[in-house]
């Protein structure tokens, strides 16, 4: 198969898939239809099918921000909107949205190392800023997870991982989970508000602390 990077990140047109692949395009499509609600890859219509999540906001603000923030003001600044998000998801997410929240929270539990757990705790959060379906809101929660993405913070993603990150993240995932399946906004946007809130706790613990640029 072509390497997308080759293609800006683009994906072959469905039927160069398909014979790549040599299957049907039905099954093409219904594969492709699973990895964008799972935020693996995303659509831009007269463009193409791209790999990884819709670029929202410029590289050359994120690339700033990445060297000027820390991973606490990272925090500070997701508390602001993703409880508004998981709200907002509670009331707009179809059942199929939830089930793919579950399969990325999955992937985040048995991530083998750091990089692995971050790019689908990403995923996680970025299926749920598309749930909420407000354009304004997903575009700033953008800014936020692509200059997180974008900083050298490798050593902020060993320490949370290496202190059971990834299984404390996922139980507190399943709750914000629930919530939204419930269809409780109030109960959602609490269940998020906790979950960031202990990982800053987290933050906070390190010795010394992550409270500078890193």
């Amino acid at each position: 198969m072509a390497d997308a990077s080759d293609n800006g990140g683009r994906l072959p047109p469905e039927r160069e898939l398909a014979s790549q692949m040599k299957v049907g395009r039905r099954t093409v499509r219904e594969a492709l239809s699973v990895l964008e609600q799972e935020g693996a890859i995303w659509r831009r219509q007269g463009q193409g099918t791209f790999y990884g999540a819709a670029k929202l906001v410029g590289e050359r603000e994120v690339a700033d921000l990445a060297h000027r923030v820390n991973p606490l003001e990272i925090v500070e600044a997701r508390l602001a909107i993703e409880p508004v998000l998981a709200r907002l998801a509670a009331m707009r997410a179809s059942l199929a949205d939830i089930e793919a929240m579950k399969r990325i929270a999955e992937k985040a539990r048995i991530a083998k190392n750091a990089r692995d757990y971050a790019r689908a705790d990403a995923d996680f959060h970025r299926k749920i800023a598309e749930c909420a379906g407000n354009a304004m809101f997903r575009a700033m929660f953008e800014m936020i997870i692509q200059v997180r993405e974008k900083a050298d913070w490798t050593r902020v993603r060993q320490y949370y991982f290496r202190h059971d990150g990834a299984r404390r993240s996922y139980e507190e995932h399943s709750i914000v989970i629930d919530a939204i399946g419930e269809r409780d906004p109030p109960a959602a946007a609490a269940a998020m508000q906790d979950h960031l809130r202990n990982v800053s706790a987290s933050l906070l613990s390190a010795d010394p602390p992550f409270t500078t640029p890193v």
